[in-house]
């Protein structure tokens, strides 16, 4: 009966030692991802994550525009009982471990006010004036890319001792290459807002055009003008503004000035403009040089009787008979002179923001 005991107790400890692990250590329950399992007393959330294979997933740091900026870079956690917990910490028995993956994460925002030397055009643009005042900017702080930017005047606008001379509608074979020899031989600077599909069948105007000095603008790509530009479609008026610049960019010409066809606007035109780096320029002297029959003396009557300090005439180099502009044109630019008036290009950059007021 003694060895009978004895062979009892023996395997009883190695049963007791086999159930309760190497140690002797008691068995614990706990509850992994909602399926109940056993682990050894003293077992530490680290240790029951590398057993059990939980990695909860990184999210990502995105910019403002939803790309990722950085991967993986926001690291999950550990919940016991739903609380974050470190994985150092021991589990008690009757516990309950998930996981909780790293959620993306948008980069801060930097809010920051510049002042903008020398003031700032409207938008949309009539004439050649600038309003002082500051930028308030929103931007990525990580990215930098922008998200806003919202101009907060200071003052009254101030009108320019000067007027801007326009042209639509071209390049012309015909026409545009006698308007620039004027030009230049009058010692004027202009802004031509050219038609995309004109200036894709004649890129060594354009090319003439820059290196000329002249400022070259987009008028869309097609020139549609039914409906009115500004009644398009918002889809099909952001590609025409687009595929104009497209062609712009590929000779050179990185456009901050649109001229919608017809002069027609909305605030949602200037938007999609404004969403490409383009300003919205329009005119105040129109002298209607694109109407059948206009002769260079009733052109040049109707510009020098309704310009003033800071005008923007809209003239044409292209879409029709431009002799008549082209032989009003030593007229219009002596009398504009003759009224101690600069005739200036429109500039297609805003001015650079300089010395920062500030932070929000």
């Amino acid at each position: 009966m003694g060895a009978i005991v004895l062979v009892a107790v023996v395997v009883g400890t190695l049963l007791a030692r086999l159930l309760l692990g190497e140690g002797e250590r008691a068995s614990l329950t706990v509850t992994v991802m909602g399926r109940s399992v056993h682990v050894v007393e003293g077992t530490t959330l680290a240790g029951a994550a590398a057993r059990f294979r939980l990695h909860p997933r990184a999210g990502d740091v995105l910019d403002v525009d939803g790309k990722v900026l950085r991967a993986a870079a926001v690291p999950g956690s550990f919940l016991v009982d739903g609380r974050p917990a470190s994985v150092g910490m021991r589990l008690r028995s009757g516990e309950r471990i998930t996981v909780a993956d790293g959620h993306d994460r948008r980069e801060p925002l930097l809010r920051r006010i510049v002042r903008v030397s020398g003031g700032r055009a409207s938008d949309p643009q009539f004439t050649v004036s600038r309003t002082p005042g500051e930028q308030l900017i929103v931007s990525g702080a990580l990215s930098h890319e922008l998200v806003s930017l919202r101009f907060r005047p200071s003052g009254p606008a101030r009108t320019e001792k000067a007027v801007a001379l326009t042209f639509d509608d071209g390049p012309s074979p015909q026409y545009t290459p006698r308007i620039l020899a004027a030009l230049t031989k009058l010692r004027v600077r202009a802004t031509f807002f050219v038609i995309g599909y004109l200036a894709e069948a004649n890129p060594d105007l354009v090319r003439q055009e820059l290196r000329q000095g002249m400022t070259v603008g987009n008028h869309s790509y097609n020139h549609p003008q039914v409906p009115p530009f500004a009644q398009l479609p918002p889809q099909l008026l952001s590609d025409e503004i687009a595929l104009g610049e497209q062609v712009l960019s590929r000779l050179g010409v990185q456009p901050g000035l649109f001229r919608p066809p017809g002069g027609s606007t909305s605030p949602q035109l200037v938007r999609a403009a404004a969403a490409l780096g383009q300003r919205v320029v329009l005119w105040s002297v129109d002298p209607a040089d694109w109407r059948p029959g206009s002769s260079p003396k009733a052109i040049t009557k109707r510009v020098l009787s309704a310009v003033r300090p800071g005008s923007i005439v809209i003239l044409h180099d292209g879409g029709g008979n431009r002799n008549p502009t082209l032989t009003a044109l030593p007229a219009i630019v002596r009398g504009i002179r003759h009224r101690g008036l600069q005739l200036v290009a429109l500039t297609a950059k805003p001015p650079r923001p300089q010395n920062a007021t500030g932070h929000r």
